[in-house]
């Protein structure tokens, strides 16, 4: 199972209760304050289970932390947006729960080991995001959940992965998925589009114009893609000059054929310049690309937010307790994890094959048992009830939440497909237990976190990261910094680190000190304001 993910708040507030210490005030994520409100770390067994939740690395870190000591700062601009609010009582696992999940989705424990390792500096969320894309890819649109509302859920994702260039490796991660679907599937990922136009004739089935003239290996894979043809996947490192793209007049429509595409209709057709009238059968599109915040908040308009276009995609960003891991020196291809993803998807009904007059037959598309639906309803009217006009949610994320549990069903279905590949077969179709929901409200439940995450640091403006940078500057120096240091350590013009400091003065986390003058220039310096109070207490302690 992968490591619950911990901020510094969570640390501290696990801290706390380890030593018995009160932590209700402590603004902690609502998994770790369900798991506090349910666990006795006096109880063995409950350690036991606390132990395996958080892994060994995130329990090293916790005892590091002073459970006396004030509790950790957080950025106070951002704290609306990078609060993520608590799910209802009736929606919470329970650690009977917990413990269900960490029993099922064994292919994706198996592909977090060996991605994690082999690109070890890429987070933990987006090799689960690539995992499950690459489940998504392998069933396409042959599995479906018919819910209680009259809706077809198949197990198609969109998944955005976004975080700052080179440091996190977001291309590693990518590339890893990529090799797997090579061994496994390589029908199943599609060319990249050029235009809608030629968009809809892949999703079609329509073959190149040069198809003749390539290389005979290649026709024969594009051949069997073509019988997947709307069921394939897009994998794309930079999404963001997708939805650049949108804003073009010759990517006109390219928007809203993604976003229709994603609720898998079973026809669509659109009558284009060059093509004709191009059919589109058993949609069930399956995206993943990468972003930086930067391009991000270059390429996104206010309405993708509000119109349900980023609704649609699991936002993934750098857990917060992201670390790198041990590297793998082994060179060898994940063979086995791919033979795995290849039983699965050679195990589900095959689509037809067009008949002697060029028809299509019809398509099979497997209805699962799925024994979830108290869950899923107290999970949606919970995420229901943070969108209602007068709560305090972001705007921004209302969409987002609407979709969540309708995210976490296509999750839940994925994780029952791998293990039902895994087993022998007992049962003719994958069987969607109450387990793969938990795990899957947990995996989306993270994916909401993420979401709160992006839209923190989205929001942050050039004044706002470089205070942060500053502030940064001043913990790793001891407290205090002259402003010229400050200035050169950030390799910026002296005006706008001057403004900053004094917006910070202003705001009480920053104070202005005076340093012994050196001969020929006057001295200035700036202190963290909790280093200044500290130091002053010091010093007014009578001693003994």
């Amino acid at each position: 199972m992968t490591p619950i993910p911990l901020s510094i708040n969570d640390r501290y507030g696990l801290a706390r209760a380890l030593v018995g210490l009160t932590w209700d005030d402590v603004p902690v994520s609502p998994l770790v304050r369900l798991i506090l409100s349910h666990l006795d770390p006096n109880l063995p067994d409950d350690m036991r289970f606390l132990r395996k939740a958080l892994g060994p690395d995130a329990l090293r870190d916790i005892l590091t932390v002073d459970p006396n000591a004030q509790p950790p700062e957080n950025p106070a601009n951002l704290d609306h947006l990078n609060t993520v609010p608590a799910l209802s009582p009736q929606a919470r696992l329970s650690p009977q729960q917990l413990e269900q999940a960490t029993h099922v989705g064994y292919w994706l424990d198996d592909y977090l080991d060996w991605a994690g390792s082999a690109a070890n500096e890429t987070p933990l969320n987006f090799h689960v995001g690539a995992g499950l894309y690459l489940a998504a890819i392998a069933v396409g649109r042959r599995l479906y959940i018919q819910t209680p509302w009259r809706q077809q859920v198949f197990p198609n994702l969109y998944i955005m992965i976004v975080a700052v260039s080179t440091y996190y490796r977001k291309s590693a991660g990518l590339s890893l998925a990529h090799e797997v679907a090579r061994l496994s599937i390589p029908h199943m990922i599609m060319p990249q589009p050029g235009s809608p136009e030629n968009f809809m004739s892949m999703l079609g089935g329509v073959l190149p114009p040069n198809f003749s003239a390539i290389p005979q290996h290649d026709r024969s894979r594009l051949e069997k893609g073509n019988r997947y043809a709307a069921q394939r996947g897009l994998l794309r490192d930079e999404l963001s000059g997708l939805f650049k793209s949108m804003g073009k007049d010759y990517m006109a429509g390219l928007k809203e054929l993604i976003m229709t595409l994603y609720d898998c209709p079973a026809y669509l057709d659109s009558n284009t310049n060059h093509k004709g009238l191009v059919v589109i059968r058993d949609a069930a599109l399956s995206i993943m690309g990468a972003a930086t915040p930067a391009e991000l908040a270059y390429s996104l308009s206010n309405a993708d937010w509000y119109n349900g276009n980023l609704a649609r995609f699991g936002l993934l960003t750098p857990e917060t307790n992201y670390t790198e891991r041990q590297a793998n020196s082994s060179t060898q291809p994940p063979t086995a994890l791919a033979k795995r993803l290849q039983k699965l998807h050679e195990c589900l009904p095959d689509p037809p094959k067009p008949d002697a007059l060029g028809e299509d037959t019809q398509s099979i598309s497997w209805s699962l048992t799925a024994d979830i639906w108290p869950h899923v309803h107290a999970y949606e009217q919970s995420l229901r009830v943070l969108t209602a006009p007068d709560a305090s949610l972001d705007d921004r994320l209302r969409a987002i939440y609407g979709r969540m549990h309708v995210q976490a069903i296509k999750i839940a279905i994925l994780l029952a497909a791998l293990d039902w590949a895994d087993s022998p077969n007992d049962t003719k179709r994958p069987v969607v237990s109450q387990a793969h929901w938990f795990r899957a409200q947990l995996i989306t439940e993270e994916w909401r976190a993420s979401a709160h995450r992006l839209l923190a640091e989205l929001g942050e403006n050039a004044e706002m990261r470089l205070e942060k940078r500053i502030l940064g500057l001043l913990k790793s120096s001891g407290g205090s910094a002259s402003v010229r240091d400050l200035y050169r350590a950030l390799r910026s013009p002296r005006k706008p680190v001057i403004e900053a400091l004094k917006a910070l003065e202003r705001d009480g986390r920053v104070l202005k000190v005076d340093l012994p003058p050196n001969p020929g220039r006057r001295s200035e310096a700036y202190r963290l304001a909790s280093h200044m109070t500290v130091e002053a207490e010091t010093r007014h302690v009578t001693p003994t």
